[in-house]
């Protein structure tokens, strides 16, 4: 496994959580038509290829409109402001 220094991973992070905020008009697609247009921008963006689960994943969350974040450092602006979903969050 190659070692990548804290500032590289950084740039990487930050760089993949810009095509995701980039692919938000993506929600209500089926997530197969998210995936290939993820993996497509994942590599306009110079960045190595992810692995099929987390493109999955990631799509499936941007087909259904939620946000996803890459890292702990950065947190999107909008994520602070949003509500959490009472079906998802229901006390009890």
């Amino acid at each position: 496994m190659t070692e990548i220094d804290a500032e590289a991973l950084d740039r990487m992070q930050r760089t993949l959580q810009g095509v995701l905020a980039d692919l938000r008009y993506l929600e209500g697609r089926p997530p197969s038509e998210v995936r290939e247009v993820l993996r497509g921008a994942v590599a306009e963006a110079g960045l190595p290829d992810q692995s099929e689960s987390w493109v999955r994943d990631c799509s499936a969350e941007l087909s259904a409109g939620r946000v996803v974040v890459i890292g702990p450092k950065e947190i999107p602006e909008e994520v602070q402001h949003l509500e959490p979903d009472p079906d998802q969050h229901a006390s009890g």
